[in-house]
């Protein structure tokens, strides 16, 4: 069992600590070349950036990436390889930039964040992404979106301003 602390950027409040839970995919890939994932699970995360995930294929002591995956988020790594004691394993990315590789995670008051803005998943949130924004937006989409990155069930200005501040700021993955 995997517990970890990670907020999304865009639907976290650093006026009430909490964000709008959300589904996330976590990856364990092995700590070497070629990085080869070994297991993933599914599962929520609460209003306050907790999750917890289950695996099938651990093996206690040996190190893996943790890789968080989410909707409209950059894919995020562990700054290295951690691994399992007695079949459980506990990981905060929220207290220390350094918690993700290469210090892929954004100050958001004291807490760190994972970048929110890659709604197509290509790796980089760039004007492919802002266009999509932009396009809901004007169409007055609503609903469980990709393009909703402050989870208010809408595509607007909000999410949009997001995914701009991150696409000026060349915002990417960051793997080993």
């Amino acid at each position: 069992t995997l517990t970890f602390n990670t907020l999304l950027e865009g639907s976290y409040n650093p006026g009430t600590n909490t964000m709008v839970g959300d589904t996330v995919l976590t990856y364990l890939r092995n700590s070497s070349l070629p990085y080869a994932v070994v297991d993933s699970s599914r599962s929520t995360l609460s209003n306050s950036g907790a999750g917890t995930f289950s695996f099938m294929n651990v093996q206690n002591g040996t190190d893996y990436y943790l890789v968080i995956k989410h909707r409209n988020s950059i894919e995020t790594w562990s700054s290295t390889g951690v691994s399992f004691v007695f079949d459980t394993l506990s990981y905060d990315f929220t207290d220390s930039s350094s918690k993700a590789f290469g210090n892929n995670l954004r100050l958001r008051g004291t807490r760190w964040t994972i970048f929110s803005g890659d709604v197509n998943q290509d790796g980089i949130i760039d004007a492919t992404d802002t266009g999509l924004i932009d396009n809901d937006a004007f169409a007055f989409v609503s609903g469980y979106l990709v393009t909703d990155l402050n989870g208010d069930n809408f595509a607007d200005a909000t999410d949009l301003g997001i995914a701009e501040n991150n696409s000026y700021n060349f915002v990417s993955v960051v793997r080993p």
